[in-house]
């Protein structure tokens, strides 16, 4: 009798967890307390990224803001100024970070296709709702933000291929399985995974660094060669397609250069995708040739 009422007592003594708490378990953002933790290797697909995705947008654009100062006093081309180091934060974001917390993780057990496609929902529509109101706020045209959304799509798609393949086929479910059951013959992290993420780095900086080698020697004289080259990476290319021209009478004005550039980084992601595919077929061949010998 005395340890039922022990028992009781101490299950009595147990707090229950805050409703932030209760939340955090919820989008699968923490440990459950009293449950298995069935969300280990990708922890509440796809809502956690989702919350950390926003939570990342709030503090850029607050960071942002702030830094230009008291907001009675900021002129048109301070908020301009902002609005574009804000889309070089998002494309950092986007080009940077999130291949680093996805190369971070446990492959999916679907494969990395999948979760790519999910990945890019979360991030694309968020980039519409930053980029066209500054149509009207900035007085941006909106050919200019239309080039520059075009140019960062094409990148987010590119850095999306190239998470799919380095992120495996995954393998076929067994009879009864979840797909977001923990899997632990799945492919971790490793090595590997930093060189794929110094390849994609070194896509990424290839531009920037290349025009500051030449400028440095004088080689990059010719203004076509110096725009190809900021229109080649996507921390530089917002600030190409964004700047004041204020010969032009208007604050970001692009060109039919800044326009092939790109275009031309949009065929890059479609090939990459296509490329994609093929992979992507051609293991579900040796895959499904497995299954049927086994």
């Amino acid at each position: 009798m005395s340890e039922q009422q022990t028992t009781e007592s101490s299950q009595g003594n147990q707090k229950k967890p805050s409703a932030f708490r209760e939340w955090m378990e919820h989008v699968g953002l923490v440990v459950p307390k009293d449950e298995p933790d069935r969300w280990a290797h990708r922890r509440g697909e796809p809502r956690g990224f989702a919350v950390i995705w926003m939570g990342f947008l709030l503090v850029s654009t607050l960071t942002v803001f702030l830094s230009l100062g008291d907001p009675m006093r900021v002129t048109a081309e301070g908020y301009r100024e902002g609005a574009r180091m804000l889309v070089t934060v998002i494309s950092i974001g986007i080009t940077v970070m999130w291949p680093m917390i996805r190369l971070s993780q446990l492959s999916p057990v679907g494969g990395g296709t999948t979760m790519v496609v999910k990945d890019l929902i979360i991030l694309l529509i968020p980039l519409q709702a930053v980029l066209w109101p500054q149509v009207v706020i900035t007085g941006w045209t909106v050919s200019a933000v239309a080039a520059s959304n075009l140019l960062l799509i094409s990148w987010a798609l590119i850095v999306g291929a190239f998470l799919a393949i380095a992120l495996g086929s995954g393998r076929r479910l067994r009879l009864g399985e979840q797909k977001l059951d923990a899997d632990y013959q799945s492919k971790k992290a490793g090595v590997e995974r930093t060189y794929w993420m110094m390849g994609l780095l070194f896509a990424v900086l290839l531009g920037p660094a290349l025009l500051i080698t030449l400028q440095s020697v004088g080689r990059a004289s010719s203004e076509d060669a110096q725009l190809l080259l900021r229109m080649s990476s996507p921390l530089t290319a917002p600030w190409e397609m964004l700047q004041s021209r204020i010969w032009t009478g208007q604050h970001a004005v692009v060109g039919p250069a800044h326009w092939r550039a790109a275009w031309m980084t949009a065929c890059i992601a479609v090939s990459a995708w296509i490329l994609v595919g093929i992979v992507r077929g051609t293991g579900a061949t040796k895959l499904a040739r497995r299954d049927d010998s086994a």
